[in-house]
């Protein structure tokens, strides 16, 4: 498998030019208008790996399970990346625009013309919306990427046990909520924030809706944050921050109700 960078001068083009360019992602069946539109080959070789397939879009599975599986399948494959070629937009967008082309057009129905983007989706999607944290996380294969790092373990049998007790289901907003923090970039505070999933878990208790109980609880742990150093906490402690917020601000305002 061939990687690519998308060169900087092709992704200006391709990301200024959306207004009027967007519907070639639905409407071309290849990306061979890239070419005409930047006015050259708009991919500069970044290097060779072993051949990997994303998960099946074929399989049955929801939105979900299939973000799920590509953030193990995309990590492992590409655990060799540098944080900073991670965090380059160039690549992830030469991996949207050519290897994994025609598997996002189908990931987003785009093929069969079931969905019309609009241009903000296809700058979302296939670029970063923003060269920021959010930005990254919101691009379809990248924040897989980030997310299999947050999570992956090489000192457990399984190395994404810790992804696994988070679950495919809503993983979308899981990402959103947990990795937009700086914070997320330290182990021990991902690992405290496993272990709070693992709590309500074992308790076969659903956090139901995440934006009325996990946003919230992220966000105080955040707050936090400003008053006390969060890196001094153990992973107990971060836990114990998240299990007391949800107890008190979820589940008893849930029985008032």
């Amino acid at each position: 498998m061939e990687l690519c960078y998308l060169k900087s001068h092709a992704l200006d083009t391709l990301k200024n030019g959306l207004p009027q360019t967007f519907e070639n992602y639905s409407s071309q069946q290849d990306n061979s208008w890239l070419t005409e539109i930047c006015g050259e080959n708009p991919f500069k070789k970044f290097k060779d790996i072993p051949d990997f397939e994303l998960a099946p879009l074929d399989s049955g599975w929801v939105a979900g399970k299939i973000e799920f599986e590509n953030c193990k399948i995309l990590y492992k494959n590409l655990r060799f990346l540098t944080p900073r070629q991670a965090a380059d937009e160039r690549f992830w967008a030469g991996l949207c625009h050519g290897t994994f082309y025609n598997y996002l057009r189908r990931r987003y129905e785009y093929s069969t013309k079931k969905n019309s983007p609009t241009a903000k989706d296809i700058k979302t999607r296939f670029f970063f919306e923003s060269i920021s944290r959010t930005g990254i996380l919101r691009n379809t294969l990248a924040k897989c990427w980030w997310t299999g790092k947050a999570f992956y373990d090489s000192t457990r049998s399984n190395n994404f046990e810790k992804l696994d007790i988070l679950g495919a289901n809503d993983i979308s907003s899981k990402i959103s909520y947990i990795l937009r923090y700086a914070f997320a970039a330290n182990p021990k505070i991902i690992n405290g924030i496993v272990k709070f999933f693992k709590h309500f878990k074992d308790l076969n208790k659903s956090l139901g809706a995440l934006k009325e109980s996990l946003r919230p609880a992220i966000y105080e742990l955040n707050k936090r944050g400003g008053a006390i150093v969060l890196d001094c906490l153990t992973e107990e402690e971060i836990a114990a921050i998240l299990i007391e917020h949800v107890e008190k601000n979820y589940f008893q305002s849930s029985r008032a109700i």
